[in-house]
């Protein structure tokens, strides 16, 4: 995707990078034609029109992959699932197992939680692999890696006041600064190894600050993301998704929320039932033919995508459940919520064994209909280990 053309957007959004460009009420042909090389994508819209969406649409085969269980391999609760092309990783709260990507089987921990050279202190399940397909950890500022085999290394100091980090260039890292107090002039700062700032991008926006004896339970407001080389960024209270070099902040998708966008000036002071009304975009991944992404309204979540080329958003709704995914009409089986898009164009997620468990349960009668490698599923337990979805996209 060209993201040079984005440089055309209106003055008054290049100016204020963090700044809504979606809070004014302008027709989507409008709103495209003023944002021409960014991706827009009108979120009241697509919710309006929101109906059962098909994997079909944009994939012509889905791929089970049934994680081995494992003395040392139980896959820990709310973990992430990274396919790469020879392993399969899952990354949860103090825990990173390998998994070969054909078999499923077994293969190793990596590294542990401690305070020892080979440790980490955090993992970060919601940070996509590096681009030369490693596993970002962190122990204090420092920001470490982890290989295929295991091994960690520390790849640079963060500075004190960064949250997340995402090498943008050989050496040098673009970090995020959450910004609690209010008073932060930062939203990313780009700097090399040894944590020196050579560049930063002002935080235009101002918010009021708590002064309660409360807290913000948000672990994180600023998340980073990849498409093949090119590293991305979200903030939680902000309707554009940034691609991040060295040098710029490139406008590459917006959210165009309307009046359910959040608004970043009570971002520390609005209540749950408040913020619940708003819309909240997450799950984000692109290519040069999709943008996929979850929106959470009203304690519901709904998978969606943008088909760039038709210039259309299309957004799973099911009137009668919690999450709306897309139905399966390949193979007639569970629903699919993707997570992330890898570089072999295959959009990923994973279902707990519980799922499949009931669903093997509840429907007897499609069993028999179903592909033989999906049928051998049904001897699944309850207490198994994810099974990895793999859509192979168009």
């Amino acid at each position: 995707m060209n993201y040079k053309k984005i440089f055309f957007l209106p003055l008054a959004c290049i100016t204020l990078f963090s700044s809504s460009c979606s809070n004014k009420k302008e027709s989507n042909e409008t709103t495209n034609q003023l944002n021409s090389g960014a991706v827009v994508i009108d979120v009241e819209k697509a919710l309006k029109e929101g109906t059962s969406q098909y994997l079909s649409q944009f994939s012509s085969e889905i791929e089970y992959v049934r994680l081995e269980m494992a003395d040392e391999g139980l896959v820990a609760g709310n973990a992430r699932t990274y396919v790469l092309e020879d392993y399969i990783y899952t990354v949860a709260f103090r825990q990173i197992l390998q998994f070969d990507r054909k078999t499923g089987k077994f293969i190793k921990e990596l590294s542990h939680y401690g305070n020892d050279p080979e440790a980490y202190q955090y993992t970060l399940p919601s940070m996509h692999p590096t681009t030369s397909n490693e596993i970002y950890v962190r122990t204090g500022n420092r920001i470490k890696t982890l290989n295929s085999k295991g091994e960690i290394k520390t790849i640079a100091s963060a500075p004190s006041e960064v949250e997340n980090a995402f090498e943008v260039e050989d050496g040098y890292f673009a970090g995020y600064i959450k910004n609690m107090s209010c008073t932060v002039k930062e939203l990313i700062v780009i700097f090399n190894k040894k944590g020196d700032v050579i560049k930063s991008f002002p935080n235009h926006q101002q918010c009021e600050p708590n002064r309660t004896n409360s807290f913000s339970l948000r672990l994180s407001e600023g998340l980073f993301f990849t498409s093949k080389n090119d590293v991305f960024f979200k903030e939680a209270f902000n309707d554009t998704v940034f691609q991040v070099t060295k040098e710029k902040l490139l406008p590459a998708v917006i959210f165009n929320m309307g009046e359910h966008s959040p608004p970043y000036e009570k971002k520390e002071i609005m209540e749950d039932d408040d913020y619940l009304n708003m819309y909240s975009v997450n799950n984000i991944d692109l290519n040069d033919n999709y943008v996929f992404f979850n929106l959470n309204y009203q304690g519901k979540t709904y998978s969606a995508y943008h088909d760039i080329k038709e210039n259309k958003t299309h957004l799973a709704y099911e009137r009668y459940t919690q999450t709306s995914s897309f139905q399966d009409d390949l193979n007639g089986f569970i629903p699919f919520s993707p997570q992330y898009i890898n570089d072999q164009n295959e959009l990923v997620s994973h279902v707990e064994a519980e799922v499949l468990y009931d669903w093997f349960r509840d429907n007897t009668d499609k069993i028999e209909s179903l592909p033989k490698s999906l049928q051998k599923l049904q001897d699944i337990d309850r207490e198994d280990n994810p099974v990895v979805m793999i859509v192979k996209l168009k």
